[in-house]
């Protein structure tokens, strides 16, 4: 078994001094013999005291690489935020394929049920955009409606960059819902807000880049009361 540096060095630390010296005469004497027989010496095998003492080579470990912990909200701030906040106050999107988000918003009216256990109802435009909608929007809740609700409208807007052409989708930013329980001061809501949305001039931007580019589409949401609605239901006896 051949020897390493280290294991030479071990061997020697045990030779007697004097011996040593005694080598180093015999080898300026007769330097081929005395290497013959150094090398015989040193090849014979480690002993077990040496080996114990000699340090264990470090031997590579498989790496396995962890992940960072992942961040989630809790259930109970998702569905705080769904139910108070349902529309992003400054969400925005780049239009790659118009046709296909189109598709996303095609969807004209949709039913259901709050966590709060009250009934919804939203409907959706997305052509004729161009002209006040208040009479679209009041003939569905003429319709649908039949006691007190809460009122939510949400348009939707092209910005287009002057710079480089780029179109991105951006969204209205209401301020909660509001509560009626008489049609007709809903439909001067209603008017209010839509010539509010046709004012071009007015709709919100990131920056002045940015230049109003066309609807999107308008988003009316009903969430029906349990109160009657004034002037409806049968009179009093």
């Amino acid at each position: 078994m051949a020897y390493n540096n280290q294991e030479r060095l071990e061997e020697l630390t045990k030779i007697d001094p004097t011996v040593l010296r005694y080598f180093d005469q015999l080898l300026a004497e007769n330097a081929p013999a005395v290497s013959k027989v150094v090398q015989n010496v040193l090849e014979e095998p480690i002993s077990q005291e040496t080996q114990a003492r000699l340090q264990k080579p470090l031997l590579p470990k498989p790496h396995q690489p962890r992940a960072p912990p992942r961040q989630r909200k809790s259930r109970k701030a998702q569905a705080l935020l769904r139910e108070y906040d349902p529309y992003p106050a400054r969400k925005t999107q780049t239009v790659t394929d118009y046709q296909e988000i189109l598709d996303l918003f095609d969807n004209a009216e949709k039913e259901g049920e709050e966590s709060t256990g009250r009934r919804f109802i939203r409907w959706r435009l997305i052509r004729g955009l161009g002209r006040n909608l208040t009479p679209d929007f009041m003939a569905k809740i003429h319709e649908r409606v039949s006691t007190s609700f809460y009122l939510r409208h949400v348009f939707v807007y092209q910005l287009r960059n002057i710079e480089d052409g780029t179109i991105i989708v951006y969204y209205s930013n209401p301020k909660g819902l509001q509560w009626f329980n008489k049609l007709e001061d809903a439909e001067k809501w209603f008017i209010c807000q839509e010539e509010l949305r046709l004012d071009n001039e007015k709709v919100d931007r990131p920056n002045t880049k940015r230049v109003f580019e066309n609807f999107f589409n308008v988003d009316v949401k009903v969430v029906l009361d349990r109160q009657p609605l004034v002037g409806t239901g049968p009179l009093p006896d």
